[in-house]
Formats: structure tokens, sequence, C-alpha cells
């Protein structure tokens, strides 16, 4: 199944939603890069989230650039895109590798860290691009991004972010974004 990005209303349209599955992405950026299981888990929910919020955006020159800045060992994570979304990302050490965290599950949030800074910048056609930055509360990416979201362009907003790589690659990324209205 190819990437898509599905919208719609909920709850008599006081709650927007927005899906995207992004594996092809995410594996493509793996494969480019050569990254590690743990750097394709942070890049692709990073590349991910980006779609969504350029996916957002209006006009045909609009851009946006996402850059991830933690005190883990991954270093910087920057992703930028145009509203097609057309996504390209980067990731400071692209074979870091720690051991699993507590759940069993990727140590995302360990390889990020959790001080440092979400800086997103929307060029929208106006004079000054738009310059939002929020702190990151834990490096699990999708709670920095709702921080951000509440903190920097006041949105009540939920973010769920997922990467699944096993040994032979990326079998699913995805991402859920609900945005209040009300």
């Amino acid at each position: 199944m190819e990437d898509k990005i599905t919208s719609f209303l909920a709850y008599n349209g006081r709650v927007g939603v927005t899906c995207i599955k992004s594996t092809k992405m995410v594996e493509k950026a793996r494969k480019i890069h050569d990254l590690s299981p743990l750097a394709t888990a942070a890049l692709g929910r990073v590349l991910t989230m980006t779609a969504l919020m350029a996916n957002e955006m209006k006009g045909k020159e609009d851009k946006i650039t996402v850059q991830i800045k933690g005190n883990g060992e991954i270093g910087t994570i920057l992703a930028v895109a145009n509203n097609v979304p057309e996504v390209k990302g980067y990731v400071q050490n692209p074979y870091v590798d720690l051991p699993l965290n507590d759940f069993g599950k990727l140590d995302v949030g360990g390889a990020v860290g959790n001080e440092g800074y979400i800086n997103v910048i929307k060029d929208i056609g106006l004079k000054e691009p738009y310059i939002g930055v929020s702190n990151l509360t834990s490096g699990e990416i999708a709670d920095d991004f709702t921080n951000y979201f509440v903190n920097s362009e006041q949105r009540k907003t939920a973010v769920a972010l997922g990467v699944l790589v096993d040994k032979n690659g990326v079998r699913e990324a995805r991402r859920i974004f609900s945005n209040t209205n009300a």
C-alpha cells in the first residue's frame, strides 16, 4: 500500500483527525542514510510529523523545517518539506544504538534526550517566516510535538507516532494527529 494522508472531522466537527501512513518514505530514508533501527525510529517519527505539518500548508511555495536538538547520543534531527509534501531529513548520528527501554522497545527518548528543543520554521510567503520553539519533554518525539503544539502554536493537540522496525527494515510507520477546534 502506498503512503497516504487521510483527514476527517469527528464529534460534530469539533475535532479534526489526520492519519498518515509513511512506511515507504521512512524505509527509503533508512536505506539512503544506512540508519540503525533506533535512528530509523527517531528520524521516521520526525519525517512523518513533518510531512503531516507540511500537508496543512496552503501555498505552492510554502516550506517547513523541523529541527530537534536534544542532549542524547543521536544529536540533531532535521527534516524539511514542501506542501506536496515532499520530505527529506537527516540525523546527526545514524548509527546510534542503545539498549531497549524498560518496556522492551527502542529507546528513542534516551537517544534524543529530554533536554533541548524542537524548532519549527514555516516559510509561508510572509515577510518573515513563522518560528516556533518548544522545550523537549521526553525525547519520545510524539510527546514533544504535543507540547510544541500546545505551547508554541496554542493548539489543543494529541499526537501518536509509531515506526516499527525489524531486521529487514521498516515494517510500518504511521501517525495520528488530533486537533480540537472547539
